[in-house]
């Protein structure tokens, strides 16, 4: 398996007590935290995306309310679109600040970092696989300032597993990101990152697809990542596409196909009978719920308990799709509603930064339509600047209190953060698989 030449040291030696999965409101765009706490007090953070807006209006104050401190391990951009960079820019004023960062390379640092520095955060692929235009061009030169100050100033460096000229863009794919361990008994159970797409390469059954085309959009070459702890697996996979039509590629089709070799025999948390492979538990929706993204083959191979969808309010855009609201509907859990023991417990839960009526398609009607009285579903939505205000969602996996052994199940809770970044007392329980 594929590791980075020096991966940053995250490992106390001390066990995870909590796993978290922070999305952040930072209206459109992504922006997501992973955090793990340790026993000893210490803990790992990873940045995924920043989002459109001002690092200073919604992402930082999330930050300083919900964190000891805005220093992370890993600092990952999945593609050069300004609703996932913006918000990064706070590297550069050291407002956030990260040891480690990846990105898809493709570009020179040389103009924006000092030379003793340049080795440090210098892609290895100083072009993109493909020589495609418009990928990586002039309008990322506020994202390759940032880092470069970030790396002459508060010391960021590249993790890049690409590291020699006879390396492939390929071999990213199965990159494991290191986030420590949770114990079980005698046992040590790690927790990784991995990497199951980059500039679309795919993880597939057994071996690493190629699905570009030349031309694709810059939404195409999106970094994909799986968060795996035991059994509780979660994926974020920046703006990636699961349809053909214009200039997208398909790669969640593919990738259905390499969860279903990655993770296998999934079975109901309360009545294991039938046993699937490929299942996730929960995911962060590609492409902020567009038309092109979150195909019906995907959706039904994860057969995920929760879906968070990071939307705002541009209505150009008109995300999430009602489409794709509706192919939600169709999913179905591991664990259905028929063989849950509790009434507080919930089989599948969807939860929205925001959501809207456009004139393009009324997607908040439509949810609340769905998933309003939805057996056994929670449903929440945010609204920036009404009563309905959220400043994000966090998902919990509790891995010190040994009520679940996750090195063979999986269970976890989603509770929204109000917008005054306290959490909701309202608690979404989900029993999600065993195996």
């Amino acid at each position: 398996m594929p590791q980075a030449a020096s991966p940053v040291q995250v490992l106390t030696g001390s066990p995870a007590v909590r796993l978290e999965i922070h999305h952040i409101n930072i209206n459109n765009g992504d922006a997501s935290v992973i955090r793990v706490l340790y026993k000893d007090g210490s803990e790992a953070k990873v940045l995924i995306d920043g989002g459109q807006t001002n690092y200073s209006e919604l992402l930082l104050p999330y930050m300083k309310a919900r964190f000891s401190n805005t220093q992370f391990d890993y600092t990952i951009l999945t593609h050069y679109h300004n609703d996932h960079y913006k918000g990064l820019l706070g590297l550069g004023t050291g407002d956030i600040r990260s040891s480690q960062y990846t990105d898809l390379g493709g570009y020179s640092m040389r103009p924006y970092v000092s030379a003793p520095n340049l080795a440090n955060v210098q892609p290895r692929d100083t072009t993109n696989p493909w020589a495609t235009e418009g990928i990586f061009d002039g309008t990322m030169d506020d994202y390759v300032t940032a880092i470069g100050k970030a790396a002459d100033m508060f010391g960021l460096k590249r993790f890049q597993p690409i590291n020699k000229p006879t390396d492939k863009v390929s071999e990213m794919v199965g990159v494991m990101m290191p986030l420590g361990s949770f114990e079980e008994g005698t046992k040590k159970v790690p927790i990784n990152f991995r990497c199951v797409a980059a500039w679309g390469f795919t993880q597939d059954n057994g071996k690493v697809t190629d699905n570009w085309n030349r031309g694709a959009s810059k939404n195409d070459p999106s970094l994909g990542f799986v968060l795996e702890c035991g059994e509780f697996r979660y994926f974020f996979g920046g703006d990636m596409g699961g349809s053909t039509a214009g200039s997208y590629i398909d790669q969640e089709t593919t990738l259905a196909a390499g969860f279903q070799y990655l993770y296998k025999g999934a079975k109901s948390y309360f009545k294991p009978a039938a046993a699937y492979d490929g299942h996730m538990c929960g995911f962060k929706a590609n492409h902020h719920g567009s038309d092109h993204s979150n195909n019906s083959t995907f959706l039904s191979t994860m057969r995920p308990a929760v879906c968070v969808t990071s939307a705002g309010d541009n209505s150009g855009w008109h995300l999430p799709s009602v489409g794709f609201i509706n192919r939600l509907n169709a999913t179905q859990p591991i664990t259905l509603p028929a063989d849950l023991t509790a009434p507080n417990q919930s089989a599948q839960g969807f939860f929205f930064t925001n959501l809207y009526d456009f004139a393009q398609g009324e997607s908040l009607t439509r949810a609340t339509t769905l998933f309003g009285t939805r057996n056994r579903t929670a449903f929440s939505y945010g609204s920036l600047g009404t009563s309905q205000e959220k400043a994000g969602y966090i998902v919990t996996a509790y891995l010190g209190e040994g009520v679940v052994p996750y090195s063979t199940a999986s269970a976890f809770t989603v509770q929204a953060v109000e917008n005054n970044y306290t959490i909701s007392t309202v608690s979404s329980t989900f029993f999600c698989h065993k195996k």
